[in-house]
């Protein structure tokens, strides 16, 4: 069954209509409801979106919570020490801690939840691909960025043109 799980970028750009992807958010949240694809909301993004906005201003009645548990944690310590490894870095300058985008990765890899749809080009959408080409994650994320290719959600592998805009 296709599922989904939503990072904390995710969620800013669907509650600011300033934001530049906020448009696509917005569709991928109301091709869920309408395909009944279940819309994760990890505890941990909803605390890292508490910190710029209330999280009850979001649809939570449409999300089903995702809270951090033990097997969440094991998971994401495995993919820090997977990445540490990758790292040119020497350990004394590397910090060790396991950053919350890791935690969302490996709450969606835990629970087989197969896509994140995230904004966050930078930092996520780069830790889940050196894991996925490392072959420690199947996790597939979707960037809003990309715009809204609902497609994608049951393959997101593969790519799909935008869909054109309706004819008046």
């Amino acid at each position: 069954m296709v599922q989904v799980s939503l990072d904390t970028s995710f969620l800013i750009s669907f509650a600011d209509p300033g934001r530049a992807n906020h448009a696509e958010a917005v569709d991928y949240f109301r091709h869920c409801l309408a395909q009944r694809i279940p819309m994760w909301l990890s505890t941990v993004a909803a605390g890292e979106f508490e910190v710029g906005q209330s999280v009850s201003d979001l649809p939570l009645q449409n999300f089903r919570i995702q809270p951090y548990n033990l097997p969440h944690a094991i998971r994401a310590v495995a993919f820090f020490r997977a990445l540490r490894q990758d790292d040119a870095q020497p350990l004394e300058e590397r910090r060790p801690v396991v950053i919350n985008d890791l935690k969302i990765i490996a709450q969606a890899a835990e629970e087989n939840i197969p896509v994140i749809l995230t904004e966050d080009r930078n930092t996520l959408s780069k830790l889940a691909e050196r894991l996925r080409v490392a072959g420690h994650l199947q996790v597939r994320v979707l960037l809003l960025t990309e715009g809204f290719t609902p497609g994608r959600l049951e393959t997101p592998a593969q790519g799909e043109f935008p869909l054109p805009p309706p004819s008046v």
